[in-house]
């Protein structure tokens, strides 16, 4: 679910101030369903997941991981964001009437809507702004994922047929993933959370389905794998088809060379298809809210510090494009919205368990600490053993 653009919140800044912001008018904006006392525009065709199988459920076999590659950041070439995501809030925002479930804090109509009601302002209208200033980002955030630090997907209970109830889903982060030798993981130690061979970098991923991934071990709770953190422990697999809710404002890791950043969704889905051979999970996607709050937390692990200059542009900008309440269901005529819609896709690619690891730190750039920055032993044996 690698989303985040690293240092892009720092550029969004720039590319803010091209724009400006218009006022909002009351006629152009619907109370909608989330929330308020309906639309006289009624729900679309609305985008959602597919519902859980009525067949009861069956034990399931070994658990199988899906490291998550080739993310999709630049989604306005031929308007891919459309497509992306979910009807996060029952409505379809368009034209003439633009049904909303709050009204936008500085802007004059909300975001229309992307196919079936997708809402997914994160693709349409933040990212672009980001990439006008520097592109490139998605080109980065791909390197990284295919030398094996991405989010992962680790699936257990699934019986192995197109339909199954229930199924248990932990969302973690690999800090690096190494090739197989001999059914074993690469020998390897830790330097810098990067893993090294007699002082060498170990050769990349394969992406053959034998890589081992090394986990974030605080993703985990006292580091027990079988005691993790973001966890569905009730999702389910419809015409192969998997979906899970994930925790409310959980934090989910996404660590860069030198910052981290944490990503806190609201009413978050992920959804993807396992491959007919069980090899790939495809077409995943991450939808979900995410408020202007923690979004403007998240600006301050990247240098974007309160009662700055870059701080308020980054401010009028969001409240530019906020389309959705960050809680569902608490919509209304006078709610306002605080959150912008998010719609990311991945494709997921068989990972091997190698193990936990420490990761590196998230710090806040915008707060000096006393005697430096904290840091996590880099050097933890890996032999493969």
């Amino acid at each position: 679910m690698r989303f985040l653009f690293d240092r892009g919140l720092l550029i969004l800044t720039v590319a803010a101030a091209a724009f400006g912001c218009q006022v909002y008018d009351e006629t152009l904006v619907d109370a909608g369903i989330d929330g308020g006392p309906g639309s006289d525009a009624g729900p679309c065709n609305s985008r959602t997941p597919p519902p859980r199988p009525t067949e009861a459920d069956m034990p399931g076999g070994d658990e199988i991981l899906f490291g998550l590659r080739a993310v999709e950041l630049e989604q306005e070439d031929g308007d891919a964001w459309r497509e992306i995501g979910l009807d996060l809030d029952g409505l379809c925002t368009e034209a003439p009437d633009f049904a909303s479930p709050c009204r936008p804090p500085r802007r004059a109509r909300p975001p229309a809507d992307g196919n079936d009601g997708i809402d997914n302002v994160f693709g349409g209208e933040l990212f672009p702004l980001v990439d006008l200033a520097v592109g490139g980002l998605q080109p980065l955030a791909r390197q990284a994922q295919e030398e094996g630090r991405m989010p992962v997907v680790r699936i257990r209970g699934w019986n192995g047929t197109d339909n199954d109830s229930r199924i248990d889903i932990t969302v973690t982060n690999a800090i690096y993933v190494v090739p197989e030798v001999d059914g074993m993981p690469h020998p390897h130690t830790v330097e810098n959370f990067i893993p090294v061979n007699e002082g060498m970098p170990v050769p990349f991923p394969t992406w053959d389905g034998t890589d081992y991934g090394f986990f974030r071990d605080e993703t985990f709770l006292g580091g027990n794998p079988d005691q993790p953190l973001l966890r569905d422990d009730n999702a389910y697999v419809a015409d192969r088809m998997v979906v899970a809710q994930l925790p409310e404002r959980f934090e989910i890791l996404f660590p860069a060379e030198d910052v981290g950043v944490l990503v806190r969704l609201t009413n978050a889905t992920a959804t993807g298809r396992i491959s007919d051979d069980g090899m790939t999970l495809e077409n995943t996607v991450v939808s979900g809210r995410w408020s202007i709050i923690d979004l403007l937390s998240t600006a301050e692990n990247v240098g974007i510090c309160r009662d700055s200059d870059s701080y308020d542009i980054l401010l009028g900008q969001l409240d530019t494009v906020a389309d959705v309440r960050s809680r569902a269901g608490s919509g209304g005529v006078d709610a306002v919205c605080d959150a912008i819609s998010v719609g990311v896709r991945f494709t997921g690619t068989r990972l091997q368990w190698g193990g936990l690891t420490p990761g590196p730190p998230v710090t806040n750039a915008c707060i000096e600490a006393d005697g430096g920055t904290m840091s996590l032993d880099g050097g933890v044996p890996m032999d493969g053993g």
